[in-house]
């Protein structure tokens, strides 16, 4: 248990397997896990608001957060009159969006700023390759006709075994 923790810390989400309490609560999904953050309050019934730092999301997320933030900066900018956009600063225009979580307090650890930034990202599959994986295993366990035959008519003679009938597989 993370006890302590205040906003502006730096924290890591735990590993942990993924429970039906964590379903219902939508407090904890194991996709969380290894992400990296501060802290940006903490509430009374035992959760936090965890601002993630970018660099810790797996690299397909991070791409979607990226082309998502440039999207919304090119759109605000599009609805901006002309006189209001050359009126802001160039940090102004630099549109940013946090990628923030609701996590419970339990699964987070402390954690260094230095090491949370230094650390690599966990791996996560993309979901292309892990359809394409689904597909190719799919296709190797795939069965030939004469294969689901040969199971339905071996089903019938089992079934008329039971009933103590002849086997009759004319249809």
């Amino acid at each position: 248990m993370a006890k302590g923790l205040i906003a502006g810390d730096s924290v890591r989400v735990v590993e942990r397997a993924q429970g039906p309490a964590d379903i219902k609560s939508n407090l904890y999904y194991p996709h969380y896990a290894g992400l990296t953050g501060v802290i940006g309050k903490v509430y009374t019934d035992n959760t936090a608001s965890v601002t993630i730092d970018v660099g810790s999301l797996p690299p397909a997320l991070r791409t979607r957060h990226e082309n998502s933030t440039q999207a919304m900066r090119q759109k605000w900018l599009d609805g901006l009159s002309d006189e209001a956009r050359n009126r802001l600063t160039a940090a102004e225009k630099k549109l940013s969006l946090r990628y923030a979580i609701l996590v419970g307090v339990d699964d987070l650890s402390p954690e260094t700023r230095a090491a949370a930034l230094a650390a690599p990202p966990k791996k996560i599959e993309a979901p292309a390759q892990a359809a394409a994986k689904a597909a190719a295993s799919s296709e190797a366990a795939r069965k030939t006709l004469e294969e689901i035959e040969a199971e339905e008519a071996k089903h019938f003679a089992e079934i008329a075994k039971q009933r103590n009938d002849e086997p009759s597989l004319d249809f």
